[in-house]
């Protein structure tokens, strides 16, 4: 049976594109709200209307079937496109299940050194990233770990390196439904260190820095890339930093690493999306993020 569209992409039907703007007059999150009277309890202007659990029980009402049925590993590997949820199934030996997306946002549960995690392959971009991950969490969610790829925009990187983050720099909209302005998004460091630990163990060579996340693909402009090159940033991606937001307010931990899959610089941009030595490395790198993720 096919699944029908549920949560906030039900209003459109299909997986969303990316494209959050963040207003100028955007206020700080942390700023003290109202605190309103509805149907007789207190509620606070911030507090959303919109809740994940809401869809989630809609999803299962609408199978007729139990909510527990929805509920899946506390261990999530996060990843985006199909190479690499192919290979993380694979590792875990996991067997695909409906969950809320069916087919159209595939999602396993398998196992890894005994312990049980899921894998799922999320849309693309922060917005519906993160729409899915809130509702991950609300089904029993509360490890992630994101392994995507990323543009390199340091002169050392090469399409197939390796990257283990340490924080996300916000250039994207959605981050700013959660977190104030000024507010820094970090990797757990006990997840990130776990998985350096075992690619050391590996021998495996990587680079430990931060991303930068955008929603515009294709408005990594020259003035951008030189600022954040200059400043240690190691690559571009369009979701760690929403990923980071919203594990931080959900009270989750989320790590994240990546593998360099194009390279910009000032001249010219060049794509390796597809070839073998990234993928090689996809698999490389989600042994040792599985090997870290099952420790917990």
């Amino acid at each position: 049976m096919a699944s029908q569209p549920v949560g906030l992409w039900a209003r459109r039907g299909s997986s969303p594109f990316p494209g959050a703007i963040l207003p100028a007059s955007l206020k700080a999150h942390a700023d003290k709200c109202r605190v309103v009277s509805v149907e007789g309890s207190s509620v606070s202007d911030d507090e959303s209307v919109s809740k994940p659990s809401d869809a989630i029980r809609y999803c299962a009402e609408n199978r007729k079937v139990p909510i527990e049925t929805l509920k899946i590993p506390q261990r999530l590997v996060l990843t985006y496109l199909k190479s690499t949820f192919q290979s993380a199934k694979k590792l875990v030996k996991g067997g695909q299940i409906e969950w809320i997306y069916g087919e159209r946002m595939p999602f396993c549960i398998g196992e890894f050194n005994g312990k049980e995690v899921g894998v799922g392959q999320f849309w693309i971009g922060a917005p519906a990233a993160v729409a899915i991950l809130e509702e991950a969490i609300a089904c029993g969610v509360d490890t992630i770990f994101e392994v995507g790829v990323a543009g390199g925009i340091q002169p050392y990187l090469k399409p197939s390196d390796m990257i283990v983050v340490t924080e996300a720099i916000r250039d994207e909209g959605t981050s700013y439904h959660y977190l104030p302005l000024e507010a820094k998004v970090e990797s757990n460091a006990s997840l990130r260190n776990k998985l350096i630990e075992h690619l050391k163990v590996e021998g495996v060579r990587y680079s430990v820095g931060p991303v930068w996340s955008t929603d515009g693909a294709y408005r990594e402009t020259l003035g951008k890339l030189r600022k954040f090159r200059d400043s240690g940033v190691l690559a571009v991606d369009m979701e760690t930093s929403a990923i980071f937001a919203v594990a931080h307010y959900r009270g989750v931990k989320a790590a994240s690493a990546q593998v360099v899959s194009d390279v910009l610089t000032e001249n010219k941009w060049m794509l390796a999306f597809g070839h073998q030595t990234v993928r090689e490395s996809e698999e490389v790198l989600l042994k040792a993020v599985l090997r870290a993720i099952s420790e917990k």
